[in-house]
């Protein structure tokens, strides 16, 4: 059936505007958008013919043979309508209105997704809670967000993000917020506005009809909000917080105090504070959201009990910033996500990190920044000047235009250009920063620097790494030292990177398996001192070049440092292994008395610490010994310390040991595999986060008929019609054998699909019958939301250290921060 005219409510339950992202094709109504670049019409007739059986079409393109075809489809509906877009806002107000639901408006110029996602997380386990999904917040974003608005649903957070005049006026209607929270109000989309005064105006537009507005009381809003408001909507409460004037609504007090944040805050005439609350954030920016959330949470009714809880699930929005690594010994900073000022000004400081490489800066044209173009690029030349850039390159013509801003520059029209004309050939052993907006294609000249390795990455989230670093902080105190684990290419997950964030966070000491390792690391720019665990004595005048300190556990290896030294004249550092019960490296007990004797007669060698290796501090049941173990290493090291007449560093609890067993912490403790967020310890696992992720796709999806089988030697077999996935992971890659035929399990569009036959080398295959919509590219989690890394090695009969380390160097490794 063929409508001329709106329709006032869909048959259909979904909505789509992407004929790549239909699930339920017969439950799904199609909206034919045109736009500068593409024509949702010439997609009706394929999906049509793939089952969906309602379409939005505009009168402007709704004619000729497609038109005349159509009237002879089936059990169709087709509406045809002047404009796609508004026809889809009309149908989100009127459903949006349906419900009687609190909603809370989002909207300002940085901000709102973050305010979104943490209001979401500080309210979902005390209501049915529908948000925006990811930063849907424009004039498509906001109806797609509304429709999701169900019968159960019982609080709606929705972000509303605008570029121009009157763009407000719509999603006010359809989001309609009975609650509002105005984020920070930046540069960011000024273009179109004459001052920062309309567009704030503007952006309060969102607030007409709602009953209280949260705003942060600044000198350059305040006035602006107030006499906006009283125009627009007299009636609403206008909640506004300081934490410096306490004659706002809200007074907000902010401590940071190591890892933690306390923040309180006290209504205007009230003596005690309604909220105390901690925090692991710890910025400005951070604090200022979480404030924006605290406060609304507390107006729709949680206690302060709830929100402490909630509370330190917060943590930041990853925005996906990716470090990766690139051909010709260079280093790529994709910082991609956004190119405003701000962004700028925060990415830049990265290039400190490396410090041993040439640094390389690409960039965009700034577009809805609302500074004059003379100005912005005057601007940006002044924030880039002093960086020691040894080579600037700019994409765009605006930034052509204004090219003579900056003491050196190359710039190209577009992306294509660039790639097109060489340029990128001659950078080597660089640090590459890329700051571009979306429509300059930066993938482009990402893909020309990315080192060529097949899709499956390991992703490694340098956010949640320092989190768990601070949290260890926290749990041994100011007074004990951490020397990192960074042996095993820092098991798997790359030494150099993981070194940087170590090195960045203060960590006083790091660990290498052999003198290339450190030797590797120092060529990286890594000046932190280093622990050679396995010294070699023909490397010994390669580890002092490199300064390098050996691990010495043998009288052998005493006497050839000692000989090393004499002969070169050299003072050395070394450090001294005690075994007290694990039996693999170290003096015995028996070997101390000697030991003493040996290390008085040489004076040249500095002892910096000694140290011995827990055998079971992850086991209760092994307490006693444990216990015994650290009271016999005590009681060494008290001794030597006592004859060499200074004392060294005394350490022996690994990362079991720090949580469960204090008194072990001495003067260092040895994080490894528990900064990666891997832990046996519940109160541990509470409060770490996950740093590793690894991921592969569908590389092909097949139908396979009851009997058949699946894999080398017909291991797979289905007693029925099912489907499968081939997946680009094998046991080449990392993933073992032992989690073939349903030992082991992959995340699949947010269900865990079963492996089914053997792991071959380079894929396998799993059983995806029972979910719909599996296509070919679809992303495939290994380990890292779902299913856990120490729940796939308990699946393969392992342990997470040996799965970590057999991750292949084929798998590119892709660093995240946000």
């Amino acid at each position: 059936m063929i409508y001329p005219n709106e329709p006032v409510q869909l048959k259909s339950t979904y909505i789509s505007l992407d004929s790549r992202q239909i699930y339920e094709p017969q439950d799904t109504a199609f909206f034919a958008v045109r736009g500068l670049h593409h024509d949702g019409h010439q997609y009706v007739e394929s999906l049509y013919h793939k089952g969906v059986r309602e379409f939005i079409v505009e009168k402007s393109a709704w004619n000729g043979p497609l038109a005349e075809k159509a009237k002879s489809w089936t059990n169709t509906s087709i509406w045809v309508v002047a404009n796609c877009i508004e026809t889809l806002q009309h149908i989100a107000h009127v459903h949006r209105m349906s419900f009687g639901l609190p909603i809370v408006g989002i909207t300002g110029s940085n901000g709102k997704t973050t305010c979104k996602e943490w209001l979401y997380t500080l309210t979902k386990h005390k209501f049915q809670v529908v948000r925006s999904p990811k930063s849907f917040n424009s004039q498509i974003g906001v109806p797609l967000s509304v429709w999701g608005i169900k019968a159960q649903h019982e609080l709606g957070i929705f972000e509303a993000g605008i570029s121009q005049k009157q763009e407000m006026d719509r999603l006010e209607s359809i989001i309609r917020p009975e609650f509002g929270i105005l984020t920070h109000i930046g540069e960011a989309h000024g273009k179109n506005f004459a001052n920062e005064a309309e567009k704030l105006e503007e952006k309060l537009k969102l607030f007409r009809h709602s009953k209280k507005l949260i705003y942060r009381a600044t000198p350059a809003t305040s006035a602006i909000v107030i006499a906006t408001m009283q125009k627009n909507n007299p009636t609403c409460e206008l909640i506004s917080w300081s934490t410096t004037d306490p004659n706002q609504s809200i007074y907000v007090y902010w401590k940071i105090t190591g890892k933690i944040s306390q923040l309180k805050f006290q209504k205007r005439n009230q003596s005690e504070p309604f909220l105390s609350i901690q925090s692991y954030l710890h910025d400005e920016a951070s604090l200022e959201n979480l404030s924006h959330c605290l406060i609304q949470a507390h107006m729709l009714g949680m206690s302060n009990e709830e929100l402490t809880v909630a509370a330190m699930g917060i943590k930041p929005i990853s925005m996906r910033l990716e470090i990766k690594e690139g051909v010709r010994n260079n280093q790529l900073i994709d910082d991609s996500y956004n190119n405003d000022l701000d962004g700028l000004k925060l990415a830049l400081p990265l290039f400190k990190r490396y410090e041993e490489k040439k640094k390389v800066l690409i960039i965009s044209d700034f577009i809805e920044t609302g500074i004059a173009e003379e100005a912005l690029y005057k601007q940006i030349a002044q924030l880039v000047e002093n960086q020691k850039i040894e080579k600037i390159i700019g994409i765009g013509i605006q930034i052509e235009r204004n090219k003579h801003h900056f003491k050196q520059i190359n710039t190209y029209s577009t992306a294509e250009s660039l790639v097109e004309s060489g340029d990128l050939t001659s950078l080597h052993d660089s640090i590459i920063l890329l700051k571009g907006a979306r429509k300059f294609a930066f993938e482009k000249i990402v893909n020309a620097l990315e080192t060529k390795t097949h899709c499956t990455q390991l992703e490694i989230n340098l956010d949640a790494l320092q989190h768990n670093l601070s949290y260890y902080r926290g749990v041994i105190g100011n007074n004990t030292k951490i020397m990192g684990m960074v042996k095993a290419q820092a098991y798997g997950a790359g030494a150099v990177e993981i070194a940087k964030i170590l090195q960045t966070q203060g960590i006083e000491y790091l660990t290498v398996a052999y003198t290339d390792e450190g030797v590797h690391l120092r060529n990286n720019g890594i000046y932190t001192p280093i622990m050679v665990m396995n010294p070699q004595v023909e490397e010994f005048d390669k580890m002092v070049s490199y300064a390098l300190e050996p691990e010495i556990y043998n009288f052998s290896l005493l006497a050839a440092i000692d000989e090393y030294s004499t002969n070169q004249n050299k003072n050395i550092k070394i450090h001294i292994k005690l075994d007290t019960g694990m039996k693999r490296l170290g003096f015995e007990m028996s070997d101390i008395p000697q030991l003493m004797d040996e290390l008085n007669q040489m004076p040249q060698l500095w002892v910096v610490s000694i140290l011995s290796h827990l055998a079971a501090s992850e086991n209760p049941k092994h307490r006693e010994f444990t216990l015994y173990q650290i009271n016999q290493f005590k009681e060494a090291a008290q001794a030597i310390s006592d004859r060499l007449g200074y004392r060294p560093l005394w350490h022996i609890a690994n990362s079991a040991a720090i949580q469960n067993y204090p008194e072990a912490h001495l003067d260092m403790v040895r994080l490894g595999i528990s900064m990666y967020g891997i832990s046996g310890n519940s109160v541990e696992k509470n409060a770490l986060e996950n740093v590793l992720s690894l991921k592969t796709y569908v590389s092909q999806v097949k139908n396979v008929t009851k009997g058949e089988t699946v894999g080398y030697g017909r291991i797979g077999q289905f007693e029925e019609n099912g489907k499968i996935a081939t997946l680009a992971i094998g046991y080449a890659d990392g993933y073992s054998r032992a989690l073939g035929n349903g030992q082991g399990s992959f995340e699949i569009n947010g269900q865990l699909c079963p492996t089914i036959g053997s792991i071959c080398m380079d894929m396998c295959m799993v059983d995806v019958s029972k979910i719909n919509g599996i296509k070919e590219g679809d992303e495939a989690i290994v380990f890292g939301r779902k299913i856990q890394l120490g729940q796939l090695a308990k699946s393969a009969q392992t342990i997470p250290y040996e799965m970590m380390t057999g991750i292949s160097s084929r798998v590119k490794r892709i660093y995240i921060r946000e």
